[in-house]
C-alpha cells in the first residue's frame, strides 16, 4: 500500500508540505533514530501557521486496510517548542514507514 496516498487523504496540502519538510529534516538530522525527538528551527513569522498545521498533523489518523488486516495509526507522537525550535516526534509506525 502507498502510505503517501493514505496521508494525502487525511491532511490538507499545506500540512502535507510541512510533513514532507519534517520527514526530510528527520532523515538528515537523525537517520538511525527516526522516531526520536527532533528539533527544527522555524521563522518567527511562521510560528502561528506552523503550530496550526502541526496540530492538524498530530490529530490525523491514517487507516491502512487489506483483505484480512488493518492498521490505524497517527503520524506524530508529540510536538511542541523547546529552546525556540519546533520539537516533534514521529510515532514508531510512521517512522518505520519513512525507512521503507
Amino acid at each position: 500500500m502507498n502510505i503517501n496516498k493514505m496521508v494525502q487523504e487525511v491532511l490538507s496540502e499545506a500540512a502535507i508540505e510541512l510533513l514532507d519538510t519534517l520527514a526530510a529534516h528527520t532523515i538528515v538530522a537523525a537517520p538511525q533514530q527516526r522516531s526520536s525527538l527532533t528539533f527544527m528551527p522555524v521563522d518567527a513569522d511562521d510560528w502561528n501557521a506552523t503550530m496550526l498545521l502541526m496540530r492538524e498533523i498530530f490529530e490525523a489518523e491514517v487507516l491502512l486496510s487489506g483483505d484480512t488486516e488493518w492498521l490505524s495509526f497517527r503520524i506524530l507522537q508529540a510536538y511542541g517548542v523547546r529552546d525556540g525550535q519546533l520539537a516533534y516526534q514521529f510515532t514508531p509506525v510512521f517512522a518505520q514507514a519513512l525507512a521503507a
